[in-house]
C-alpha cells in the first residue's frame, strides 16, 4: 500500500496537469500513489492522465461527469490508499525534492505521535514557476484538539497535510456548493478534529501558481449569490459544532462569519463601478509588483538534506515537547 496519497482533481486543465502529475512522480521517495480524479474535462486532461497511468503504476485516474471540485474530491477520498493525503490542484506543483525517505520518516513520526494534521507555509509561483515568494503560516506551533487554532489556516495555506484516519474517522467532507465550494470550512473541521496539528514554517512543500483562469479570480461570480453559500455554509457549521457541545472563540467565531454574510446579503449586489474596477486594477497590479520584489528563483527555495534534517529534528523536538 502506498504511504502518501496525492489526488489531483481536474477539470480542463490540460496546459498544466502533466507539471502536477510529474512533480508527485519525480519525488525522491516513490512510496507515493498519484490520483487524478477527472470532473468531466471536455479538453485533453483525460487523454493526458490516462497516459501517465498506462505509463506508470502508481498513477491511478477516476473520471466521471462534472460534478465540482468539491464533490470530486469527496468522491475520491474513500478510494485512496495512502496513510497521509495532499490535495493538489492541477495547476499547481509539489516542491522538487521535497518527499525524501527522511519525509516520510517524519510522517511516520507524527502518526505515532497522534499528529493528524500539518499545516505548513506555501511558496506562490508565477505563470512559469520560474520565480517564488513565500506565505507564512501565523504560528510555529503544536495545537491540541478543539483549538481556536483552526481558524487561523487562511486561504493561503490551502495545501496542507492530512491524515487519511482523520478524515474518516471524523467524516469531513468538502462542500459541495459551487462556485464557492467552501473549503475553508473542511480545513477548519481538520484542524479542530485533528488529535494533534502542527503549524510550521520550517518545511514546505506546496507551489501555487499563479494562474489568470483560476476560478478564486473569476470576477463573474454573483457575489450576492457566494454569500448566501457562505452564510448556509457557516449556519450548518455552527449545528455541527453545537452537536459536538462545542463552546467558546470557535463557535463565535462561526457566528460571526455567519452574520458577516447575512449583513452582505441583505446589502444586495452592489455594481462595479468604473471607478471600482479601475481601483481593483491598481491594487492588483501593486499586489504583483510586491510579490516580485519578495520573489526568489524557484530552485533557491528548495532545501538540500542537511536542511531538511535540520528542520525535521525542530519540528520533532516541538512536538515531544508539546506532548
Amino acid at each position: 500500500m502506498p504511504f502518501l496519497s496525492v489526488l489531483i482533481p481536474v477539470y480542463n486543465g490540460e496546459d498544466y496537469l502533466a507539471d502536477a502529475i510529474e512533480s508527485a512522480l519525480n519525488q525522491p521517495c516513490d512510496d507515493l500513489e498519484v490520483v487524478v480524479a477527472n470532473d468531466g474535462s471536455t479538453d485533453r486532461s483525460l487523454e493526458i492522465a490516462r497516459g501517465y497511468e498506462e505509463r506508470d503504476g502508481r498513477v491511478r485516474v477516476l473520471s466521471h461527469e462534472n460534478m465540482g471540485p468539491g464533490a470530486t474530491r469527496n468522491k475520491a477520498i474513500p478510494q485512496l490508499k495512502g496513510s497521509w493525503i495532499l490535495f493538489l490542484d492541477c495547476d499547481d506543483i509539489i516542491l522538487p525534492n521535497f518527499y525524501t525517505e527522511q519525509v516520510r520518516a517524519f510522517l511516520q513520526f507524527c502518526r505515532a505521535h497522534e499528529v493528524e494534521t500539518i499545516v505548513p507555509c506555501r511558496l506562490y509561483g508565477d505563470v512559469k514557476l520560474s520565480w517564488a515568494n513565500m506565505e507564512y503560516v501565523p504560528f510555529d506551533e503544536v495545537f491540541g484538539q478543539g483549538s481556536d487554532a483552526s481558524w487561523r489556516v487562511d486561504y493561503e495555506f490551502a495545501t496542507l497535510l492530512y491524515s487519511a484516519e482523520l478524515l474518516r474517522r471524523e467524516r469531513i467532507e468538502f462542500g459541495i456548493t459551487r462556485p464557492a465550494e467552501m473549503e475553508s470550512i473542511f480545513r477548519h473541521k481538520a484542524v479542530f478534529c485533528s488529535k494533534r496539528t502542527v503549524f510550521t514554517n520550517r518545511l514546505w512543500f506546496a507551489v501555487r501558481r499563479e494562474n489568470p483562469h483560476q476560478a478564486t479570480r473569476d470576477r463573474n461570480w454573483n457575489s450576492v449569490h457566494v454569500d448566501r453559500i457562505r452564510y448556509e455554509g457557516f449556519s450548518d457549521l455552527i449545528e455541527w459544532h453545537r452537536q459536538r457541545g462545542t463552546t467558546g472563540f470557535v463557535i463565535e467565531e462561526a457566528a460571526r462569519r455567519r452574520d458577516a454574510a447575512k449583513a452582505s446579503i441583505d446589502r444586495g449586489e452592489q455594481p462595479r463601478t468604473l471607478r471600482r474596477r479601475i481601483e481593483e486594477h491598481r491594487a492588483y497590479r501593486r499586489w504583483k509588483q510586491d510579490r516580485r520584489r519578495a520573489s526568489k528563483p524557484l530552485g533557491e527555495w528548495m532545501l538540500d538534506e542537511d536542511r531538511q534534517r535540520e528542520a525535521i529534528e525542530a519540528i520533532e523536538h516541538q512536538i515531544e515537547q508539546s506532548s
